[in-house]
């Protein structure tokens, strides 16, 4: 299992990942900007400066910037243009306050300049910042809003909106195009779209229509309609940047470190820290808008535990970082900044900078004044800066210049920005690299023989003294890229030359120069040269880093153009241009030697960490492809064919990203080989700007990248602090990944629930693998069982009895090889039992019987007897499952339940059908679609019973409303349902009345309540009509034939005469 995180280090988008659905901030000014500013943000393209009484935006030429960086060509100028427009707030007044609201949970540090009252600590950062009444009665907040910048006014009642006037100084033209407001500037263009405003009413909001109005350079709000100047108005204009959408301004990747709570550090190069806040068209250096940026992270990856920016007026670069055994950074780089900072007492306040110095880098940063090295030390939180000094003479220090006869052959994008800084057991300072100066401060006078030398330093640890420092020179170009001090003070350092005079001794492994480039390794012990080896082939060769095995010898990882010698016994990719070379203490013997890669012949990727571990394993870390193939330094260079193992992080490369390896001691063999970056095929890929990385002694190696064009298939951890990469040019990312760690363990879960380790039987335990590192697994259940599944194992423990589980995890990577752990399951004796699920007739009892415990508590459920006995009677209403917990003497206890159905699959489903005819009894007629039913009776209501399934036909007697009872019986549980029937029985309407008075058959009598009666005579004019007929009609009525229409409650319609007789 190997860990990774990544974090995207484009400095606002990741700060702002303290503010949900924004990655933009805006920043304080605590004096790290001129006095005006009160906040400033990234903005795409550029800056915006929020002053007093302005908003004052600068924008530069991306496509120049992009220029500057791992690109194909050198640019031809180091010029950038650029361009600022102050937006003033015409007519507007001091506002009573300017406050950053919603602030980030993290504080910005800037050590900028040479003075420290201009140094800020813990400057913080907001998502919102407010101005008060910056017209009288209105409010301007401006804030974020889905990645887009926003603000609005806040006109409040009794205020007007129309005192507020924009006039956009500087810019080129300020034009109305289809509504909007097209602000145009020398380097691009940005809009404001039409207005949308509103005044709200008990929290609602209602439109106003606002439009932009323009005279010359100044707009205005135009509200035709008006507004309810009652409530409050908001005026919400849109900003939309068109230089290119959702970049922050960029930082390159350099170094990155560790500490000892697992902590990564990141040191980059950031553009435009100190952009000035310039009016109209200008340019500004390329160099002098390049600071360093230094990040810390927490060890999972999730918070930023601060940034800080170092520098001066001009361009500043890290090279290499440690932590201390105080906790504090040290920082090792180059300078072009005359008021780069230092501190009082530091060893080197005064620089040695001059114009007749100056270069450009393979990374295309300028250094204006040429170049002096730095380091610098910062507290542990980053607050302060607790140390800073300069070190160099009046040449260039610190940058590989490769130029002239003395250029190398073999060279990497960003080799001129290489050595390393180390510290020693009482945090003095080590560092290794390149000097030009003839004057460079050394102890023991040694005298430059060539252009370039390589230096090797010892600085105390508050930077006051220099206490050591040498050269390594010869007639021509040496330069230390490596220094390693072992714990009995012995001073490893290793380099390139193509000098073929260093001060090596007869009896070194190489004594003599072997090819065109030439790697070397010197050794110091009490700070005197007592060995140096050259090392390479016939052709280029150079030496990066270099560290020592557990038996104290060095250990160096090379690139080789030639064939490098193979040990036999060794892992080796035949042909193939990166080398390890493993030498006695003394340097005078090769312990072993190998070759790894593509076997091109020639290097594929540029060294950046390097490590030997305890137990002699071997872990090395690069980058190669197009950056450094298309910039003129290895055009070969690719990880395409490089190695990998069974199983890496990441199985494909598209040549252009990252490579970790770690071979067995002795490299007898590949343990790991892995890819590690993103899968664009863009034209510029993954790769670091110079400087070093490191790996911890548990082979986690911590490391920056660099990665371009809008790219974010860089593979990020989803925990991590950011995880894309918002800028179209490139950004840092920092990245720890860990190939070393071996820990087994695993978690037991009885079901759901974890960490259960005794219970009775039988017990069903299942154990989950949450080891780490491991690559093979052995699981063994008290001999009972064994398996090698890499995920879990399950067991059931069917008697009672202590057992021991045992997991072992396997990993050849690590110096352990293998680790275990055991857990002890007790399982207890259990004999519990409940009487089984029944089904009973509804409204039944039954009794329930549980047994095995000495104590028993159901379930509170009505129509149980009992909820403390072994055999409770249980009545149902329904089907009823009864739970119980039965508990016996050794504490074991269970849960069983009972499941009691009530049998009602033959609930009776009959229905009943009326058939109805005038002057015919109703006759009713029965379906019965009653399932799974032994036999059904009828009781109809009046006394009568069918005992029939389907009876055929029946017929009441009388009318009236009759409850039909059916009783369906299975297997001597009965089940009743009852049909309401209603009777008409329209047998009952006479024909004849005798309407004489003599109380016999006076009137029209019918046997049904409630009907609706109409009466029509001969001719058919209705002459009666009653609802609900009362059974009245007959008195007074002429002797005749009539005719009548009843209708019954049920809707039975029944037409017929009657004759009236006296």
């Amino acid at each position: 299992m190997f860990r990774l995180f990544l974090t995207v280090l484009l400095l606002q988008a990741g700060i702002a990942q303290a503010l949900p659905g924004s990655s933009i901030v805006f920043v304080q000014n605590k004096g790290q900007w001129p006095t005006d500013v009160r906040f400033r943000v990234d903005v795409p393209g550029g800056f915006l400066f929020l002053k007093e009484r302005s908003l004052h935006y600068v924008f530069y030429d991306t496509n120049a910037l992009a220029d500057h960086h791992a690109s194909r060509t050198r640019p031809t100028t180091d010029a950038i243009r650029a361009h600022g427009v102050d937006v003033q707030f015409t007519g507007s007044q001091t506002p009573t306050l300017i406050e950053g609201i919603k602030p980030a949970d993290v504080l910005l540090n800037y050590f900028l300049g040479n003075d420290p009252a201009h140094h800020v600590s813990q400057a913080p950062a907001f998502g919102e910042v407010i101005y008060r009444d910056i017209y009288p009665g209105t409010d301007l907040r401006i804030y974020t809003f889905y990645e887009t910048l926003k603000y609005e006014f806040t006109v409040r009642p009794g205020a007007d909106p129309d005192r507020i006037r924009l006039l956009y100084a500087g810019a080129d033209a300020v034009n109305l195009t289809n509504g909007k407001l097209v602000i145009q500037t020398s380097v691009t263009t940005f809009q404001e779209k039409e207005p949308y405003s509103y005044v709200s009413r008990d929290g609602r909001a209602t439109d106003v229509k606002t439009d932009w109005a323009v005279a010359g350079n100044e707009a205005r709000f135009v509200l035709p309609n008006g507004y309810d100047k009652s409530q409050p108005l908001t005026i919400d204009p849109e900003l939309v940047f068109v230089t290119y959408s959702g970049s922050r301004n960029d930082n390159w990747a350099h170094t990155a470190t560790y500490d000892a709570n697992g902590n990564l550090y990141s040191g980059g190069s950031i553009f435009g820290v100190n952009f000035p806040a310039t009016t109209g068209a200008f340019q500004v250096n390329f160099g002098g808008i390049v600071d360093v940026a230094l990040l810390k992270f927490s060890a999972d990856g999730t918070n930023l535990l601060y940034g800080t920016f170092l520098g001066g007026r001009n361009a500043d670069l890290p090279h290499s970082m440690v932590v201390n055994g105080m906790g504090e950074l040290i920082v090792m780089g180059t300078t072009s900044s005359p008021d780069f900072p230092t501190t009082v007492g530091a060893y080197q306040r005064t620089p040695g900078l001059s114009a007749p110095n100056a270069f450009t880098t393979s990374t295309s940063v300028n250094f204006v004044l040429g170049s002096d090295l730095f380091v610098a030390k910062l507290s542990a939180n980053g607050q302060q800066l607790r140390a800073g000094t300069l070190m160099g003479g009046s040449g260039n220090d610190g940058v590989g210049v490769n130029a002239g006869r003395d250029s190398l052959f073999l060279r990497n994008y960003g080799d001129d920005l290489r050595g390393e800084v180390i510290v020693g057991p009482d945090d003095d300072v080590y560092v290794a690299s390149v000097t030009a100066s003839a004057n460079f401060p050394v102890t023991d006078q040694s005298p430059p023989k060539g252009g370039q030398d390589a230096v090797v330093f010892r600085l105390s640890a508050d930077l006051n003294q220099l206490r050591w420092s040498t050269r390594i020179s010869g007639s021509r170009f040496d330069g230390a890229n490596g220094i390693k001090l072992t714990a009995s003070g012995i001073l490893y350092v290793c380099g390139i030359t193509n000098s073929a005079d260093l001060p090596a001794t007869a009896t070194a492994l190489h004594p003599r120069p072997l090819g065109i480039d030439d790697g070397f390794v010197a050794r110091y012990d009490n700070q005197q040269l007592t060995q140096l080896t050259y090392l390479g082939t016939n052709l280029a060769d150079g030496a990066y880093l270099i560290d020592t095995g557990p038996d104290g010898s060095p250990h160096v990882f090379g690139l080789s153009r030639g064939r490098y010698p193979v040990s036999a016994g060794v892992f080796s990719s035949a042909g193939s241009g990166q080398f390890i070379q493993a030498l006695d203490a003394n340097l005078t013997q090769s312990v072993f030697s190998t070759v790894i890669g593509s076997g091109r012949t020639g290097p594929d990727i540029s060294p950046t960490a390097f490590l030997v571990n305890e137990c002699g394993n071997i872990y090395l870390a690069g980058w190669g492809g197009i950056v450094n193939a298309s910039t003129g330094n290895n055009r070969f260079s690719s990880t395409a064919n490089m190695p990998i193992s069974e199983d890496p992080y990441q199985r494909i490369t598209t040549g252009n990203n990252f490579y970790l390896g770690v071979l067995e001691r002795n490299a007898r063999s590949l343990l790991y080989g892995t890819f590690l970056g993103g899968t664009s095929t863009a034209a510029r890929g993954d790769h670091v700007d110079g400087g070093t990385c490191r790996f911890d002694k548990n082979g986690v190696v911590y490391h920056a990248a660099c990665v371009c064009l809008g790219e974010s298939s860089f593979p990020a951890t989803p925990v991590a602090w950011s995880r894309t990469n918002n800028s179209s040019n490139c950004n840092s990312v920092a990245f720890k990944f860990d190939t070393d760690k071996l820990k087994a363990a695993f978690d037991t879960y009885a079901g759901t629930q974890k960490n259960v380790v005794e219970g009775c039987t039988p017990l069903a335990l299942n154990f989950r693998n949450t080891s780490i590192g491991g690559k093979r697994y052995e699981w063994d259940v008290a001999g009972l069982a064994k398996s090698t599944d890499p995920a879990q194992t399950s067991f059931t423990f069917t008697q009672a009895g202590q057992y021991v589980v045992t997991l072992r995890a396997y990993n050849p990577l690590t110096c352990k090889l293998v680790d275990s752990t055991q857990q002890i399951i007790n399982v207890r004796p259990s004999a519990f039992s409940l009487t089984p699920d029944t089904t009973i007739c509804a409204r039944q009892s039954v009794q329930l019987v549980a047994s095995g415990g000495i104590t028993y508590r159901w379930a509170a459920v009505a129509g149980l007897s009992s909820t403390t006995l072994a055999n409770p009677v249980a009545t149902p209403n329904v089907t009823t499952t009864y739970s119980v917990t039965i508990t016996n003497a050794f504490g074991c206890s269970t849960v069983k339940t009972q499941t009691i159905t009530q049998d009602v699959s033959f609930t009776p489903t009959v229905s009943v059908n009326a058939s109805v005819d005038c002057g015919q009894p109703m006759q009713l007629s029965f379906t019965n679609a009653t399932p799974n039913a032994d036999s059904l009776v009828w009781a109809l209501g009046n006394g009568d019973t069918l005992r029939n399934a389907t009876p055929t036909n029946y017929t009441y007697a009388e009318s009236g409303r009759y409850d039909v009872t059916v009783t369906a019986y299975r297997r001597g549980c009965p089940i009743s349902a009852v049909v309401p029937v209603t009777v008409e029985n329209l047998s009952e309407v006479p024909n004849v009345i005798t309407a004489n008075n003599d109380g016999k058959n006076d009137l029209f009598t019918v046997g049904i309540p409630n009907s609706k009666l109409q009466i029509v005579n001969r001719w058919g004019r209705l002459i009666y009509e009653s609802n609900p007929y009362q059974n009245d009609w007959g008195r007074n009525v002429p002797n005749g034939l009539y005719y009548f229409l009843l209708t019954t409650p049920g809707g039975t319609e029944c037409k017929g005469w009657l004759q009236v007789l006296e």
